[in-house]
């Protein structure tokens, strides 16, 4: 199967899952970009997880009506590529290292992308929203009880 041979139902449902797995990244690259401040952000964020849906969507059109075997490959790879952008955001210095939490939304919203491209748009929302909770709740959370000794909390950043 090609692009050129979908119909226009299924183009839109391709342009669907595009659109959505980039709008349900943005939220998180906002967060990285403005609140933590990490290089990692608004451009990043979003092209993962872009990306992530089409190679998804490539792995289900060349593999259609293989196995499942070939299509877990793709997703294996993909899920490993993600893994060293991630890498790039950690940084280590004498003390601690940082860029953790960062690498962790790189991830998520390569898992994002994935999710979408296999119509799990629910899993995709609620992943998001749980990315968006931990980044930004539970650190909150952490500081109201006095319990926040990360970085952050002692003014190193996050």
């Amino acid at each position: 199967m090609t692009v050129e041979s979908l119909g226009l139902h299924e183009l839109l449902q391709l342009l669907l899952a595009i659109a959505v797995s980039f709008l349900l990244a943005l939220p998180l690259g906002w967060e990285r970009k403005t609140v933590s401040e990490a290089v990692v952000g608004l451009r990043v964020l979003p092209l993962v997880s872009v990306s992530a849906c089409i190679f998804v969507i490539l792995g289900r059109l060349v593999f259609a009506g293989e196995d499942s075997t070939s299509q877990g490959y793709v997703l294996h790879g993909l899920m490993a590529g993600i893994g060293f952008i991630g890498a790039g955001a950690i940084v280590k210095d004498d003390e601690e290292a940082h860029g953790l939490a960062t690498a962790a939304a790189v991830w998520a919203t390569g898992a994002i992308g994935a999710s979408v491209a296999y119509g799990y748009y629910v899993l995709a929302v609620a992943l998001c929203a749980v990315s968006l909770f931990i980044l930004e709740g539970v650190p909150w959370i952490l500081r109201a009880f006095g319990a926040d000794r990360s970085a952050h909390a002692r003014g190193k950043g996050r």
